[in-house]
Formats: C-alpha cells, sequence, structure tokens
C-alpha cells in the first residue's frame, strides 16, 4: 500500500475537491490557532517557569552540557528541550511563546504522525479522525500549550512505536524494515535525551507482554538490534559521557535518585492511589472517552485478517495498558506521565469512527453534548471557587468557560445532526461522518483554545510576572539580589538574573550541596550580609519572614509583594 501523501489524506476524487480545498484551509487555520494560543499566558510556576529559566541561563551562559537553574546544577532531567527552547530564544528572545515552542511543535507533530499512522493502516478518513481526535483530546491539547517535558517524550515515544510497527509490516530483512528500525531506535535515543530511561522502559515491557500475550517472538528476530543499539548509543550517550566526566555526582543521582529511587520510593513526595491515573486517563481522553472506551473493546475483539505480521491495534492496546500500569506502580505519580498513551487511543478511535453504525456515533454524540451541557449550565449556575484564580477574576473566568462549553455543546449537537441526516438516506456515508466527527473535534478545539486563556487569571497567584514587574525598576544585573527561604523561577526568568538563596532546598537540594558556597546558611548571616551590602540590595522571602525581620529591626523599605512573598530593598 504506497504511503499517502499529507494532501491525499482527503480523498482526491472529483465530487470532494470542495472537500479536499476545505480541509486544507482548516488544517492551515488549525496549526495558526495551536502555535498563537502559545504565547498569551505568562509563565506558571513551578515547571513551566523552571524549564524556561534553565534554557535560558544555559544560553546565557553558554554551557550546553550541565544544565543549572538559578546557577546552582540541576540535574533531574536530560537537556534536548532545554536546548531547543534556548535555540528559540536565540530566535525570538526569551518570551512566553519561545519557552512554550518546542511543546507545541512537538504536540502538532504527534498529530500529523497519528494522522500519516491512521491513514496508512485504517485508511485516509480513519487517519483524519485520529489526527482530530488528538487534536482535540484535552490531555494532549493542555499539554501542547504548557512548558513542560512530557510532550516531548511522547512524541519521541510514539515516533518509535510507529517506526517499529512499519518495520514490522514490511517484507522480511528488507531495506524498509532495517529503514524503520533504525528510525525506531533514533526516536528512541531522542526521548532518551528528552526524559531518561523511560524510553527504553516502556518500549521494552510492550514488546515483552505483547509476545507474551499474541505468543509472538518473531518481533524480537527483526529489531535490528546491533546496529540499531550502535545508532541509539551514538546519539544518546555523548552528551550523557560529557555531562558525567564535567560533573562526576551526575551518574548516581540522575539513575539511582531519578530513577530508581522516584519510582520505588517516596522521596519526591508525589504518592496517590494505585488507581490515581485510571480517572486521568478517562478525563484526558474527553470529548472522545466514550468513543475510545468502545475502540479499545472493540479492537480488542476484533481478529486480525491483515497479512501475517503484528497485530496493531493489540499493540497499540498494549502500549496504552504498559503505560497505565507501569506509572501506577510508581510510588511517584503526576498527571502528565501517562500523555504518551493518547496517540495510540487516537488512532484506535479515528478506526472505530470509521467503522461504527451512524446510530451509535449519534449516540456518543448526544452523550458528550448532554455533558458539555451539564457543564455550562453548572458554571452558569453555580458559584465554585477556584483557589487559583483571585476572587475578582474568577466571574470573567466562568463566563468564559461557560461560552466554551456551550461552542462545545453546540458542536457535538452538530455532529449528531449530520448523522442523523446520514441515517435518512444521505449518499455520502464516508465524508457525513467524516463532517460530523471533524466538527465534534473543532468546537472541542475551540473550547478548549479559549479555555485555556483563563489559565492566565492565575498568573497573579501562580506566575512571578507581576512581581518582576513591579521590581524591575528596583534592580539591575549588578544588584544584590536575595531570595530568603524560597525560590520563584518564574520570578528569575521575568528578571533574566539569579539569586542569593538562603536555606532553601526543595528541587534545588542537590545544586546546593555541590556548591555550598552560592547560598547563605541561615537568617543570622543573611542578616550581616545584608548589614554589609550596598544601598538598592533586594531580597524575597515569605511574609512571615518578613514580620521576624521587622521585629529585628532591619533597615528596608518594602517594594513588592503577593500573595506568598514580600520584596524589600535596602534604603539608602
Amino acid at each position: 500500500m504506497p504511503t499517502p501523501s499529507v494532501l491525499d489524506i482527503v480523498d482526491p476524487t472529483p465530487t470532494s475537491s470542495l472537500m479536499r480545498y476545505f480541509a486544507i484551509a482548516l488544517a492551515i487555520g488549525f496549526t495558526v490557532l495551536w502555535l498563537a494560543t502559545l504565547a498569551d499566558r505568562k509563565l506558571l510556576n513551578p515547571d513551566e517557569a523552571r524549564y524556561a529559566e534553565i534554557s535560558r541561563e544555559m544560553l546565557v551562559t553558554g554551557n550546553w552540557i550541565t544544565p543549572r537553574l538559578n546557577d546552582l546544577k540541576y540535574f533531574e532531567k536530560p537537556p534536548l528541550q532545554y536546548w531547543a527552547t534556548a535555540v528559540a530564544y536565540k530566535a525570538f528572545g526569551p518570551t512566553e511563546f519561545a519557552a512554550r515552542l518546542w511543546c507545541g511543535l512537538t504536540g502538532l507533530a504527534g498529530i500529523l504522525l497519528v494522522g500519516w499512522a491512521g491513514a496508512r493502516w485504517f485508511g485516509r478518513n480513519a487517519g483524519i479522525l485520529a489526527a482530530c481526535a488528538l487534536a482535540s483530546s484535552l490531555m494532549h491539547f493542555a499539554l501542547g500549550h504548557t512548558n513542560t517535558l512530557d510532550m516531548g517524550v511522547a512524541f519521541f515515544l510514539f515516533a518509535s512505536v510507529v517506526a517499529f510497527i512499519r518495520a514490522q509490516q514490511a517484507p522480511i530483512n528488507s531495506r524498509t524494515e532495517r529503514s524503520f528500525m533504525l528510525l525506531a531506535w533514533s526516536a528512541a535515543a531522542l526521548a532518551m535525551l528528552s526524559k531518561g530511561v523511560i524510553a527504553v522502559a516502556l518500549p521494552g515491557l510492550t514488546l515483552i507482554v505483547y509476545s507474551i500475550v499474541q505468543r509472538d517472538v518473531q518481533i524480537w528476530k527483526r529489531l535490528h538490534i546491533v546496529s540499531g543499539l550502535l545508532l541509539f548509543l551514538a546519539i544518546a550517550s555523548p552528551w550523557f559521557v560529557a555531562v558525567s566526566i564535567a560533573n562526576p555526582e551526575y551518574v548516581k543521582f540522575f539513575f539511582l535518585h531519578e530513577h530508581l529511587e522516584r519510582f520505588l520510593t517516596e522521596v519526591h513526595e508525589r504518592v496517590e492511589p494505585w488507581w490515581y491515573f485510571l480517572p486521568l486517563l478517562f478525563a484526558g481522553a474527553l470529548p472522545w472517552t466514550s468513543f475510545a472506551v468502545a475502540a479499545v473493546i472493540k479492537s480488542w475483539r476484533t481478529k486480525k485478517t491483515e497479512t501475517p505480521g503484528i497485530d496493531i491495534h493489540r499493540f497499540l492496546i498494549v502500549w496504552i495498558g504498559v503505560i497505565t500500569v507501569f506509572f501506577s506502580l510508581s510510588h511517584s505519580k503526576v498527571a502528565p506521565y501517562i500523555l504518551p498513551a493518547y496517540p495510540a487511543i487516537a488512532l484506535l478511535c479515528g478506526n472505530y469512527l470509521m467503522h461504527a453504525t451512524p446510530q451509535t456515533l449519534r449516540r456518543h454524540a448526544i452523550g458528550i453534548a448532554l455533558l458539555w451541557a451539564a457543564v455550562c449550565a453548572y458554571l452558569l449556575l453555580a458559584s465554585p471557587s477556584v483557589r487559583i484564580v483571585p476572587p475578582e477574576q474568577l466571574p470573567a473566568v466562568l463566563r468564559s468557560a461557560a461560552i466554551a462549553f456551550a461552542i462545545a455543546c453546540f458542536g457535538a449537537v452538530a455532529a449528531a445532526s449530520v448523522l442523523s441526516i446520514g441515517i435518512r438516506g444521505s449518499t455520502n456515508a464516508p465524508q457525513t461522518r467524516l463532517v460530523a466527527m471533524v466538527a465534534l473535534a473543532a468546537s472541542a478545539f475551540l473550547a478548549f483554545s479559549i479555555l485555556i486563556q483563563q489559565a492566565d487569571a492565575a498568573s497573579k497567584t501562580r506566575s512571578g510576572y507581576a512581581m518582576a514587574e513591579q521590581l524591575r525598576d528596583h534592580q539591575t544585573a549588578s544588584t544584590p539580589f536575595f531570595s530568603i527561604w524560597t525560590f520563584d523561577p518564574g520570578l528569575a526568568f521575568y528578571l533574566q538574573r539569579t539569586m542569593t538563596m538562603m536555606d532553601y532546598y526543595g528541587e534545588l537540594v542537590f545544586g546546593q550541596k555541590q556548591e555550598p558556597e552560592k547560598a547563605l546558611p541561615d537568617l543570622p548571616t543573611f542578616m550581616r550580609v545584608w548589614h554589609d551590602a550596598p544601598a538598592g540590595a533586594v531580597a524575597v522571602m515569605p511574609h512571615t519572614t518578613f514580620v521576624e525581620l521587622t521585629e529585628a529591626r532591619l533597615p528596608m523599605e518594602l517594594i513588592a509583594k503577593n500573595s506568598r512573598l514580600i520584596a524589600i530593598k535596602k534604603p539608602q
């Protein structure tokens, strides 16, 4: 079966030429909106601001080997996203858009990859719907617009899965098999540089479980292990070797503390019940959750009929299951960990949407409409309290959210209506369901685009931007700047400078232990240093510390504050 081009994903028959041009326009509009929404929100603490600041310091110092946060060694994650973001800063400056660009681009690339794979394996229209399902899934959309490391690793992991499946479909020992397996190894290496050894653990466990379930050992004979492993090491190992030579303490911290201890112990204090990821898996697939459940059940029950080789449906289901179980067994649980499961869910959905009866699809669409309507009604009639949003901004946020869910509800109703027309005798059934499901996806995507803009309402309480604006005229690059019992990475990013820490560890505990001379040990030491500091020196601290220093009669002038921190300046 020839590989479909991007333009051929929509059936290029004379009767569908108008749809083809409409699809191209829709794709362009989607891409513009996807990227545009990266720029108009402040970076939130801790994750977004942390990774933005690490990349900024990497660019400023020119040290591309040793990641640093607040000028302290920071070895929790590998550097691929830091490198990419530093390059984006070089091109666009240290902005919110540049900080989120790598996540946005890899999220967009994941959608294109799912569309290509779906078109290749299940047909053109199934590929379109798989791409639409992923683009409008809550978890993929949210993390594609949030500066964390999860989207990059999810893309490369699934690229490795797609290349592996493609290799297994090729004739044994063919050039195509070898090329795609080497591509799979390369993608796994980039996943390793994105977030560590899950790049090996997740695909490896999936192969083991699939082999047991399907009683298929042939896939192990087609991995091109020698050449593939050499390529993997050639891509992934140079940085690990270089950083270990420059920092001998790296290997123990990264592989033992950040992987083994994170998985087996509660050292990272992210303990959740074993079922934590199950509701998240369903919620993250909205609005396609009911479709996804039906797709997984039907795909597992469907007997493989294609030529001998890998069972794509079952392999994707095993991939989803391995990810869910693996992270459920971990003692450190964070919602974005299950992101790599969603491209597989979207592929199964795309295939299901093209084969389910119109009546079944209509029932799903009506159920989705009722869900969105219930949420919309709740937002309009109730008065919920959202702690991360300032009270004065809550009414506007709720109104925008209600508008978003009303749009999503309208799209679901439109999809059900189109399917009803098809049931009553449309002569173009595939195009009918395509239009219906694209309408459902477009409305959800637009709703999520509106919702994510409201996240900026949390910037006053969860971003360092507002305080940075208050402090901008009070400090320069040469002004002594202290951070007492706290660290705000957003403040560092927006002021584009590092700070002298005092007795704060948290995520910087390792870095401060390695370079203790860069921090102050306690409050009395800070007070002595403050007395000797030049006029204009600045310090930020929790409110309780400010009270303590006021009682100690420390010479200071309050210059900025928010709900968490107070900033002072040493007077003339």
